[in-house]
């Protein structure tokens, strides 16, 4: 078990997927565990919920749900404009 009293991981994804450049394994992360990819928050659905779902699971379980977590909240962050937050 984590030592819930160590700092959590710095997030591992990239999300300039969009900008050009080959596909990293960052960027493809941060396709997973970024649920707007799925049609939230006002984007359009770029993949189906099946398709989302099953590889978001996939990536929980190569990168642990600590992980996993700290990266959505960061694409969220990032993706979501502050306006629409509130």
């Amino acid at each position: 078990m984590k030592d819930s009293q160590a700092p959590l991981p710095a997030p591992t994804v990239d999300l300039r997927a969009g900008e050009g450049g080959e596909w990293t394994e960052e960027k493809v992360r941060a396709f997973f565990c970024n649920p707007v990819y799925a049609g939230i928050g006002g984007y359009p659905q770029m993949v189906d919920d099946e398709t989302w779902i099953r590889a978001a699971a996939q990536s929980l379980r190569e990168d642990g749900p600590e992980q996993w977590l700290v990266n959505m909240l960061y694409a969220l962050r990032l993706s979501i404009p502050a306006e629409q937050k509130a």
